[in-house]
């Protein structure tokens, strides 16, 4: 048994573990001393055997976490969100920072979805990175029939994507892109670029139409969802990087 009151630290453990942040588990004089790590930072959650709670540390997000989590123990309310480590709570503004042209409604779902994650809704993240995800593919296939040489052709791709749902103006992208030239010979976007954007795409896609289509109860892995958020910024940067492409070629086809 621990010093600390039993139910009190269990409460504490469970949300620690859960957070993957418990570093160590001491017994302390009348209390218990749970030791917390994220990242750089540090901190420390005391729990007396009278069941008082006990913050310290130096000022960061992760004690600021801690203050929040000894709250709703105390008053019984549901717990903070899911703590994440430095760099992912950065992830769109590493997304601005690696593609700065970035569309104004692509990171905005792209927060949307950081925050939905965070409020422990994995749901209403891949809800949200498809929608984000959509935007990028819809402006990429703007970008490149825009620059279609031949205006017949152009009117043509134009009217085989207009009005349609995106899968379909996506595979009319992709048709339409493989017997086109240009293609781009630097690397990266030479390189598996076609792999990448499908499986990014269609992932997004999917996962967003099994919230988005009520026939049955959503199975996402949070863990799976947590790492294509990070891919979302790759995918972003391919995208824009294609944009780029086309925007200083014309495109024959």
């Amino acid at each position: 048994m621990p010093n600390g009151d039993g139910k009190v630290c269990g409460a504490v453990r469970e949300s620690l573990t859960q957070n993957s942040v418990l570093e160590a588990e001491q017994d302390i004089q009348f209390a218990t001393k749970f030791t917390v790590k994220s990242g750089a930072n540090r901190a420390g959650i005391i729990v007396y055997n009278s069941g008082k709670i006990h913050v310290e540390g130096a000022e960061s997000d992760l004690k600021k976490w801690l203050v929040e989590l000894k709250a709703s123990i105390e008053s019984g309310s549901a717990a903070p969100g899911i703590l994440l480590p430095a760099e992912i709570e950065k992830f769109p503004q590493t997304l601005q920072d690696r593609v700065p042209a970035c569309d104004g409604v692509v990171l905005w779902f792209f927060q949307e979805a950081l925050r939905c994650y965070k409020a422990g809704s994995p749901s209403g993240a891949a809800f949200m990175l498809g929608a984000a995800s959509e935007k990028a593919i819809l402006l990429l296939i703007e970008a490149y029939g825009n620059r279609i040489v031949n205006q017949e052709n152009r009117e043509k791709f134009f009217g085989r994507v207009n009005n349609r749902m995106i899968s379909i103006k996506y595979d009319e992208f992709k048709r339409s892109y493989k017997s086109a030239k240009p293609h781009p010979m630097d690397l990266p976007l030479s390189q598996d670029l076609e792999q990448l954007l499908d499986g990014a795409f269609n992932f997004y896609r999917h996962t967003r139409n099994q919230v988005g289509h009520p026939q049955i109860i959503p199975d996402l892995d949070k863990g799976v969802i947590l790492a294509n958020l990070g891919q979302f910024i790759v995918y972003v940067e391919r995208i824009y990087g294609l944009m780029a492409f086309f925007a200083a070629n014309d495109i024959e086809v």
